[in-house]
This record gives C-alpha cells, sequence and structure tokens, in this order.
C-alpha cells in the first residue's frame, strides 16, 4: 500500500478541493488504521457500508490506496459523529434562543380612550419568575413547607414560554399578557324603608340610600396564538366558566366576526345576564357587559381612539414603568369623573352615598380640575417590591404648590422619631400651609365654573372654621416647614398623631385654645405620667389632646400621645437600616411591614395547601424568624414639572393585597 505521506506544516485551508480531500483521508486512515472494534467490522463488512467506502475513496482521488480496514473507517466515524450531533444541538438551541419573536402587543391599543381604568400585567411565568427573587419569598418557602410540586410546574410553563412548543392551552397560559379595561360604571340605588314610607307617606331615597357599583369592563388576553387556536380555546373552556359563574348551564350564541368569533353566554332565567367573548387575530376579550366588549373591537379596527394614544397616559406610563414592570394601572381623568359624579361616597356613615347632585358636582369638578390621571407600576428590584405612583397635576396646580412644597426634610429629626419604634412615620414639608390652601384653592376656581369656585371657597373657609383657624390668624408666621405623622401601630383603625415645628409659640395658643374648645369643650390638665411632659386635654367627645416637645407641637388622641411619650423613654431601639431620600424629595415615608407579611405568609399556607392557614401558624419558630429578618418599608414624594411621584420600597408592597385577593377566590 502507498500512501503520500501528510504535509506536517501544510494548511488545509488554501488547497485544492481535490488535493484537500486527498490529503485528509491518507492522514485519517493512516493515524488510525491499527485501531480496530469488532462490533464496528462487522458492521462496515454489509454491503451498503463497503459501497459508501468505496465511493468515499473514488470521490478523493485515492486510487493507490488499497486494503483498508473498514473498522478504521467507522471508528472514525463515530469518533466525528457526537462532536457534529453536539454541535448540532447547541446550534439548534441558539437558533431557538435567535429566532424572531412577535412583539408584544401593548394592550392599550386594544382600549378605548375613554377608559376609566386600565391595569395590565406581564405573563404568568415571567411574573412568578421574579416573584421567586423576593428575599421574604426565599425566606418563607422553606419555612412554611412549600411543596416542590409547584417548582416544577413553573419549571414547565417557562419551558413552554421559551421553546413556544406544547398544546394550544398550555401556551395560552405560558405566554398570555393580561389586561382589564373598565370602561363604565352602573350604579343601582337602593332606597331604604323610610318611616314615611310605612305610614303611607313618600319615600325619601336621598337618606341612606344603598349605592351598589357594577364595573364594565372587558379582560383582555394578548396571547400570541392563531385565530384558530384561540376560537377553540374560547369554545372549549368559556362554557365552564359561565356555568361556574351563573351556577347553571348556559345558553350558547355565536356568530362570525370579522378575524375571529363573537360568543355569548346568556343566562337561562334572566336574559340580561350574559358573558361575551371575542376573538380578533391574537386576542381573546371576555366582557361582562356588550357595549364594553364592542368598545374594545372597534378600538383594535381602528374605530376609536385607542387609550394609548391620551397624552396623559402617555405621561404616567413613562413616569413609573419599568422594562420589568409586573403591573401597570392607569385611572384616566374622564373615570374619576365618571366614578365621583356616581357620588361622593360617605363611608362614614356605612354603605350609604349622598345623592345631593350639587355635592357630586362639587367634588367630581374640584379633583378633576386638580389632575388629569393616577399612574401606578409594580416591579420587583433587588429583592424588594417597589409600589411606584405619579398623580398628574395641571401646570396651574404645580406653580400653586411648588414654593410651599420645599424639599428640606429633616432627616436626622426623622432618625430620632423611629427611635420610638413607631408603626409608621411620615414626614414632610410644607411651608405656610394656609397660604398653599388660598393658593391651591384659586388655581382650581381658575379651571371651574363661578359656583364650583364659589363652592370651593365655602369648603375652605368650613375646613379653616373646624380647626379653629380664624380668618386672621397668623398661623403661617407661628408654624415651620417640617411636618410629621405618626401612627403607632400599622392596623386600619390605629391612632395618629401629627406634629408641626413650631416658630413662636404665643402666636400659636390663641388658635391651639379654640381648637381644643371646639364645640364647647373645657380643658383639663391630667396629671403628668411617668414621661413627665404635661398634656392639656379637651373634653370633646373624640378625647382630642395637646403637648409641646422642645420646638414642636403633637396633637393627638390623649392615649396615644401618653403611649408615645412613654415609649420615648423607654430604651431606645437600634435603629433599622432606611434608604435616604433623594435631594427633592418633600415627603418621606416609613412603616414596619410585619402585619403585611404575616396576612401574606397566611395567604400562601392556604394557596399552596401546605397545612391550615390558622394564626398558630404565625408562631412558628421558622415562620417568626422569616418575618423579623425583613427590612423596614420607606418611600419618599417629590413634585415634578407635571406632577408628583412617589416610590416606595418594601419586602412586599402592594403584592399583600393581590395575595389576599387569590386567596379570597
Amino acid at each position: 500500500m502507498v500512501i503520500t505521506p501528510f504535509p506536517a506544516r501544510q494548511p488545509f485551508f488554501g488547497q485544492g478541493e481535490r488535493e484537500y480531500k486527498t490529503n485528509l483521508c491518507t492522514f485519517i486512515f493512516r493515524h488510525r488504521a491499527s485501531q480496530s472494534s469488532r462490533f464496528w467490522r462487522r458492521a462496515v463488512e454489509k454491503p451498503r457500508v463497503a459501497e459508501a467506502c468505496g465511493r468515499l475513496r473514488g470521490a478523493a482521488g485515492l486510487t493507490t490506496v488499497a486494503n483498508v480496514n473498514p473498522a478504521s473507517a467507522t471508528r472514525i466515524a463515530r469518533h466525528i459523529g457526537w462532536p457534529i450531533l453536539g454541535l448540532a444541538l447547541i446550534g439548534g438551541l441558539f437558533g431557538l434562543w435567535l429566532r424572531p419573536r412577535a412583539p408584544q402587543a401593548d394592550l392599550a391599543r386594544y382600549s378605548p380612550q375613554e377608559t376609566l381604568a386600565f391595569v395590565e400585567t406581564e405573563s404568568l411565568p415571567s411574573a412568578l419568575r421574579q416573584i421567586e427573587t423576593l428575599a421574604f419569598w426565599k425566606a418563607i418557602k422553606p419555612a412554611i413547607g412549600f411543596p416542590g410540586q409547584l417548582d416544577d410546574v413553573l419549571t414547565g410553563a417557562r419551558f413552554i414560554e421559551w421553546l413556544d412548543a406544547g398544546p394550544a392551552e398550555a401556551r395560552l397560559l405560558a405566554r398570555a399578557r393580561w389586561g382589564i379595561a373598565i370602561t363604565g360604571l352602573a350604579a343601582e340605588t337602593s332606597p331604604p324603608a323610610s318611616p314615611n314610607a310605612l305610614r303611607g307617606g313618600k319615600d325619601q331615597p336621598s337618606d341612606g340610600a344603598t349605592l351598589d357599583l357594577k364595573p364594565r369592563f372587558a379582560l383582555l388576553l394578548s396571547t400570541g396564538l392563531a385565530a384558530e387556536q384561540i376560537a377553540a380555546i374560547a369554545r372549549e373552556r368559556l362554557p365552564a366558566a359561565a356555568r361556574r359563574l351563573f351556577g347553571q348551564p348556559a345558553q350558547l350564541l355565536e356568530q362570525p366576526l370579522a378575524g375571529g368569533i363573537l360568543l355569548r353566554f346568556r343566562h337561562a332565567e334572566r336574559p340580561e345576564t350574559s358573558l361575551w367573548a371575542a376573538t380578533q387575530r391574537d386576542l381573546l376579550l371576555i366582557a361582562n357587559d356588550e357595549a364594553a366588549l364592542q368598545a374594545c373591537l372597534d378600538t383594535s379596527q381602528g374605530r376609536r381612539a385607542a387609550l394609548a394614544d391620551l397624552p396623559a397616559f402617555g405621561r404616567a406610563r413613562q413616569a413609573v414603568r419599568r422594562e420589568q414592570s409586573l403591573l401597570f394601572a392607569f385611572v384616566n381623568p374622564r373615570g374619576l369623573d365618571a366614578a365621583l359624579r356616581l357620588g361622593p361616597l360617605n363611608w362614614g356613615r356605612s354603605d350609604t352615598a349622598s345623592l345631593d347632585g350639587q355635592e357630586q358636582s362639587l367634588t367630581a369638578s374640584l379633583l378633576t380640575g386638580l389632575s388629569d390621571g393616577l399612574g401606578y407600576s409594580l416591579s420587583i428590584e433587588d429583592g424588594q417590591v417597589a409600589d411606584r405612583y405619579y398623580l398628574g397635576l395641571h401646570s396651574q396646580i404645580v406653580a400653586a404648590l411648588r414654593p410651599h412644597l420645599p424639599p428640606a426634610l429633616d432627616v436626622a429629626m426623622a432618625q430620632r422619631l423611629l427611635a420610638a419604634r413607631p408603626g409608621e412615620l411620615t414626614v414632610a414639608t410644607l411651608s405656610r400651609p394656609l397660604a398653599a390652601l388660598d393658593r391651591l384653592q384659586a388655581a382650581l376656581a381658575a379651571r371651574s365654573n363661578p359656583a364650583v369656585a364659589f363652592l370651593s371657597r365655602e369648603a375652605m373657609a368650613g375646613l379653616r372654621e373646624r380647626y379653629g383657624i380664624g380668618p386672621r390668624d397668623p398661623l403661617d408666621d407661628a408654624l415651620g416647614d417640617q411636618w410629621v405623622l405618626i401612627s403607632l401601630d400599622t392596623a386600619p383603625d390605629g391612632k395618629s398623631i401629627v406634629g408641626a415645628q413650631v416658630r413662636d409659640k404665643a402666636r400659636l395658643l390663641p388658635t391651639l385654645d379654640r381648637y381644643l374648645r371646639a364645640d364647647g369643650a373645657s380643658l383639663v390638665t391630667p396629671s403628668p405620667t411617668h414621661s413627665g411632659i404635661p398634656l392639656v386635654v379637651s373634653t370633646r367627645r373624640d378625647g382630642r389632646a395637646a403637648c409641646f416637645l422642645d420646638d414642636w407641637l403633637f396633637l393627638g388622641d390623649q392615649a396615644a400621645l401618653e403611649r408615645w411619650l412613654t415609649q420615648r423613654l423607654s430604651e431606645p431601639s437600634p435603629l433599622p437600616k432606611i434608604t435616604p431620600p433623594p435631594p427633592d424629595a418633600f415627603l418621606y415615608r416609613y412603616y414596619q411591614p410585619s402585619e403585611d407579611l404575616k396576612s401574606v405568609t397566611l395567604a400562601l399556607i392556604a394557596l399552596a395547601r401546605a397545612g391550615e392557614a390558622s394564626p398558630a401558624r404565625l408562631e412558628e419558630a421558622a415562620v417568626k424568624r422569616a418575618i423579623a429578618a425583613q427590612a423596614v418599608a420607606s418611600g419618599h414624594a417629590r413634585l415634578g414639572d407635571d406632577g408628583c411621584f412617589g416610590e416606595m420600597r418594601s419586602p412586599i408592597g402592594n403584592l399583600a393585597y393581590l395575595a389576599s385577593l387569590i386567596n379570597a377566590l
């Protein structure tokens, strides 16, 4: 056998094709001829394999090569095949990663511009993936014995989302982005049976009338699936949802729609009660009202202006939304007006609402003249929940407020107050508050009709009278710029204490005396508690009291003041680590999130079926350690050119309300 030796340093590239094949095959056969395998020898001796080897030698021009061991060739194929297979697999996965993906739909493009409120969320796997980065989740998961089966389900959902493979229903749950558009509110009043009605007289519906609100909304799902797949899912799954909603099987009416289908599930006994659904390209819409569904369909087809084109919506989204935000919400100024015209709810009288049209018009005009929309977003950053808020303000309102909200927070004073272990602390700068109210009222009046302007002035005068402030009281000169609000407990009904910096105590005392003696009350001076700080207590029913501490005035309930003063004298606790506010902030807020963490823990136990969700579980050592290890919540607010921006960082944030809602379903 004559074999031309392979040149040691001659490169493969740059040679002729025939010469390259000859040298390569010669090199391989020469250095692998001594290796053999019984299994591969038998395989190569088969006629088809031998014929293939002959064709390879002929193509390479190796006419002088003879008696080559077939096992050596198959040995080469075995060693080369696995790397090639691995490279092919890596290339396939890389191709899946780089494959062009359909751009995420902007659900605001499917919502009409008159939408009262709009909410959008990320896909379920994306949201859960971010929730798993929470420091609280990592601590509480082993403490409550969270089952591992759910992790397997979440992992499978992520693979389905990434590979875009699997059943259509699984792909919908893994990829769909959710949105809710509230297009209207229906109000029904139920007048109570009045004594006049019982005696044959006329009923008075405005006295304690019960107001029932029913939102008209559409649920929007951007699925990324084909229209046929969405239609099949709607036909198969929505009847069960309608049956669960109505408590009995629903009548299904279907009709074709441009680019999809329209479904109506009607209650058998109450035909006016229906569940509506429609498919439009890759969009699935579910609504409780036909008008809400039609408004979204018209918007998706370009027949109505979209919410995304509203300037106030764009400003709110830009102010609070981040790339990794799990949730974004927007309240339209038109939504504020529509909601308030249903009645300024007097929640102090149980569930009743005033039906006074003048009062409704005043409240609606005041608040819509103040703001052009409210934005909110929720995201998870650095193991904590970041809640961001944006209140759009008209330029006249911003100009009126800016001189009275100087960014000059006394952070050192806030640190001293935190040593008393309050449940919640808010520190703000407010310069010359009476002048600020006057300028705010003037700016609101400039944007309202004369009747509303007059009523707003009367409302401001009533506010002054309520707190004993006369028209010529030098309150602005007597008070400083720093204000605090202290809550000893985080419970909703917890007592609060208001503190104000004092510049001139002598000029402040007449106003304070009128405030404490309101409604003919008298003043008493109880014996000082072991705090040693005297209190002045009013005999008024609400038990209001006041005390001076250094150059500060504190107002609140007598029991709350005494408790707080006692805590100040006790051994101070270590100061919590707090994030300092930015230099342009006019408000700083801090609170202990332990109550929220406890409620979320019970909700997670119930959701995961990890035992009985009873308060006794909160006393377990592992659970107590997980809750105690969490950081305090802190946030700030600042005034911008077109509105007020706020941010809150906490271990759980508003996810506490979401967990409670899911647990209640």
